[in-house]
């Protein structure tokens, strides 16, 4: 008589309790990554988003239940959620078969010290004070809970859940690890929030510029005064503005653009040309067409396309290349340290 494998049968099932890390599944099968209570290091260095199982969410039988037809409405990075493994105690193969209600800002404070092992770290230091003590601009009413050890790893994990939160970037980490590669030639390695520049008229992580065409750097201050409550000088306030820019002063220029992009290359170069807009890339500009029609342009390949096809390459579009090149090399580290590498 042949026995039933009890191993998946159900009589060994094992519930669970998560939290939603990541949406956005690229199969279309309406998976989320969940961080499970008990299995997972809440802290990111240790256990890393891309680490974490994709969770199936069980769908009404009015969904088709096929890849590009089941979408879990609603269910956002944060929420809490509760289901089964469906493969018993090797606990691989989780199911999510609802969500808990819960006020995500809600937090228990102790007097003792806390777990290191299960408390995150985060970059807003008390005392208004950063890690070597030293003083640092407070971010006011701007409730924004940075999770990592150094500002390049709390702006990845920060712009990754805004962008899977929004739902419309197809690639969330390889978006962010562009934004943040880009960064590091903006700012510098450790994203200095007060670093000036062109000789004072820009700061910032984004080096925010005024200019005769806009007023970016005077639109993060009235951010910082107006919305967030705090000083434009805060990491935490500007890493906000940049999804506010983006889906505000931005919104068409740069990211109805980066919705089209897929790969690291592509949204690099997209923040290089068009959100950062550095001087190599009004040199090259000066003589191309490139910004006017930069989807048609990046959908054919990009500057590494047009490197290759052109023999005799001017000096303006050799400085281009060499520039997207550096923070392509930025953008992939990392994505190699915090993100899917």
């Amino acid at each position: 008589m042949r026995t039933i494998n009890t191993e998946f049968y159900g009589d060994d099932s094992r519930w669970f309790i998560g939290v939603v890390s990541q949406i956005g599944d690229i199969r279309n099968l309406g998976r989320v990554r969940v961080r499970i209570f008990g299995i997972h290091n809440e802290d990111t260095s240790k256990v890393k988003i891309s680490d974490l199982p994709w969770a199936s969410v069980v769908v009404p039988v009015t969904q088709g239940g096929v890849s590009g037809s089941t979408m879990p409405d609603g269910i956002q990075v944060g929420a809490q959620v509760y289901g089964i493994f469906l493969d018993g105690k090797h606990s691989q193969s989780p199911l999510i078969l609802g969500s808990i209600p819960h006020d995500s800002g809600l937090r228990v404070v102790v007097d003792e010290q806390s777990d290191p092992f299960v408390q995150p770290k985060v970059s807003k230091p008390t005392n208004n004070t950063d890690e070597q003590g030293n003083p640092i601009a407070s971010s006011g009413e701007l409730k924004v809970s940075l999770i990592g050890s150094s500002r390049q790893e709390q702006g990845f994990n920060f712009l990754k859940q805004e962008f899977e939160r929004q739902g419309n970037i197809s690639n969330p980490g390889n978006c962010a690890a562009a934004f943040i590669g880009n960064f590091m030639h903006e700012a510098g390695s450790d994203l200095d929030p007060t670093t000036p520049g062109d000789g004072g008229n820009a700061l910032g992580i984004a080096q925010w510029n005024d200019n005769r065409f806009s007023q970016r750097k005077q639109d993060l201050i009235n951010y910082a005064n107006n919305v967030a409550r705090g000083s434009y000088l805060s990491f935490e306030v500007q890493l906000a503005f940049v999804i506010y820019e983006l889906q505000h002063k931005q919104k068409g220029r740069t990211y109805n653009r980066l919705i089209h992009d897929s790969t690291i290359l592509n949204y690099t170069e997209t923040v290089l040309a068009l959100y950062e807009t550095p001087q190599t890339v009004l040199d090259y500009h000066a003589e191309t067409d490139f910004l006017k029609y930069y989807l048609k342009y990046a959908r054919a390949g990009g500057i590494r396309n047009i490197d290759n096809r052109v023999s005799r390459q001017s000096l303006a579009l050799k400085a281009y290349k060499a520039e997207f090149e550096k923070r392509l090399k930025s953008a992939k580290l990392i994505n190699k340290k915090f993100g899917e590498g």
